[in-house]
């Protein structure tokens, strides 16, 4: 009997000690709301952003921060899209077009005058009842500055970069400003990463590559790292 009385309150002994470990654990990661109380607990998991950094869970609902650029992180109605911004890009403001997503252009640090900053945009357009992804593509491409509109698939160019495949298109090309537009096909959505380049020279040159262009190449960086999401 006084074996078993031993035994017993060896077991009440390790439960208590358990419970106080686990009570102190807890304690030292309970949020602290405004005023004083106390909310739920956050685990202690990390969320990896495109650069490679590690961001935690925070705030009283315990949800991940936002990534800092120059991960960028976008939301559309289906699917996230996770990417690494080219060096010396910041966030504009967001334009008033409800097709897009977000903007991003050179800094002034990054550039010796403002008229020869890059800009990327991202924009989203749905794919309606009835329609091809290809067919959503081409109601969206319109030539600068002719208001043209792009009639056949056979214009664009096919571009694999990282897991992707794009469609690419030059959609502008007037007094030093070249814009390049790359479509990607989602199941409901095309996405279209937009690519301003200012201040180039050699414009009007019919052999210009302008896939070499610096910003360009730092574009192509910037797709490659992109990571598709679905809900």
């Amino acid at each position: 009997m006084k074996q078993i009385l031993i035994v017993i309150g060896v077991v009440l002994g390790v439960g208590v000690l358990g419970f106080v470990y686990r009570y102190n654990i807890e304690k030292a990661h309970v949020v602290v709301l405004p005023g004083g109380g106390a909310g739920q607990a956050c685990t202690q998991e990390a969320k990896i952003c495109p650069d490679g950094s590690a961001i935690g869970r925070t705030g009283p609902n315990c949800s991940f921060a936002a990534c800092p650029l120059p991960s960028a992180e976008l939301i559309t109605a289906s699917s996230t899209l996770d990417f690494v911004l080219p060096a010396g890009y910041v966030l504009d403001a967001h334009p008033s077009d409800p097709t897009i997503l977000a903007s991003y252009s050179q800094s002034s640090s990054a550039n010796a005058t403002t008229s020869s900053a890059s800009t990327i945009s991202i924009r989203a357009f749905a794919i309606t009842s009835g329609q091809t992804p290809a067919q959503t593509m081409l109601a969206h491409t319109t030539f600068d500055p002719s208001g043209l509109q792009a009639t056949s698939t056979n214009q664009f160019k096919s571009v694999v970069k990282g897991r992707n495949t794009f469609y690419e298109i030059q959609i502008g090309r007037f007094e030093g400003q070249i814009q390049t537009a790359y479509y990607l096909y989602l199941p409901t959505q095309i996405i279209r990463f937009d690519i301003t380049e200012r201040g180039v020279e050699n414009w009007m040159d019919p052999k210009l590559n302008v896939g070499a262009l610096p910003q360009h190449q730092a574009f192509l960086q910037m797709l490659a790292t992109l990571v598709v999401s679905h809900a």
